[in-house]
């Protein structure tokens, strides 16, 4: 196991409240410490599930977590979040539907959470022991066994604004806060009147999203190539549903919350890795 697989564990609850992207709705998500080695759970109304792949509702533009009475949507910026601390065990109580959109990206977590985290001790990685590959003829991801963990994005869009951009990401080596946690979350201007009338969208605005127009961008760009950093952000959220780091090589092409979380599937059921 790699030396720099280490765990952090939160010390008081943290309370972050805001808008719901999709429901319109104020929300409110606290995330407390949970029991040393009991996984990640999530709590809304009484009811309460494991986040893990079998919690899985569904992933049209977001991923929503829940059972058949209670569900939490657009929780992959919180988790991806929770990746980069290899923050494992803790329970997060949701108020609301949705885990608040913030700013759109994962930075206002990562900020919120970080004063209020410990090191823990070594976490052991799922270790890919076999290539596994998911998606179709336009869209895939592959993931493939390696000694160090790697994710890699690549993005196509026929926009002039966009193009094919690709991003690498090294959780181990990279800086999470730096590298991808403030892009934010994107859509074509086209995209916004379809969202809007599929019920989606409804608390989206210029201050929690990208909007990607013929002639610019909604907002200037904080990183390079923001979109498919964001991407790549929402990749390693999907993952964390693993319940521990994944040690593998991974690359996504024009992907998206299915396949994310259909390679998670395929990984646990398939079995073909080992807790390293």
């Amino acid at each position: 196991m790699h030396a720099n697989w280490l765990s952090h564990q939160i010390t008081r609850p943290v309370e972050i409240g805001g808008i719901g992207v999709h429901s319109g709705e104020h929300c409110v998500v606290t995330v407390k410490p949970g029991i040393p080695g009991g996984g990640c759970w999530m709590e809304r109304a009484g009811e309460r599930w494991p986040v893990t792949i079998d919690s899985v509702v569904d992933v049209e533009r977001c991923t929503v977590l829940g059972n058949a009475r209670q569900r939490v949507a657009t929780v992959e910026h919180l988790l991806a979040a929770l990746a980069s601390f290899n923050l494992y065990d803790c329970e997060i109580e949701v108020q609301g539907g949705e885990i608040p959109i913030l700013d759109g990206s994962a930075l206002p977590f990562v900020e919120a959470l970080r004063p209020n985290l410990v090191a823990g001790g070594p976490v052991c990685p799922y270790v890919l022991e076999q290539p596994v590959w998911v998606g179709n003829e336009s869209s895939q991801v592959l993931a493939l066994p390696s000694d160090t963990s790697r994710l890699h994005y690549s993005l196509y869009y026929p926009h002039p604004q966009l193009g094919y951009q690709e991003v690498t990401f090294a959780p181990q080596q990279q800086s999470f806060a730096d590298e991808l946690a403030p892009a934010r979350t994107f859509a074509l201007e086209q995209e916004v009147e379809w969202l809007r009338a599929k019920g989606l969208a409804r608390g989206g605005s210029l201050d929690n999203a990208l909007v990607v127009r013929s002639e610019g961008f909604s907002s200037p760009l904080r990183l390079p190539m923001e979109p498919v950093r964001h991407k790549c952000l929402d990749l390693l959220g999907d993952l964390y549903l693993l319940g521990r780091p994944l040690q593998a090589q991974v690359l996504a092409v024009k992907a998206g919350h299915r396949w994310h979380t259909d390679l998670v599937r395929k990984m646990q059921q398939e079995v073909v890795g080992h807790v390293g």
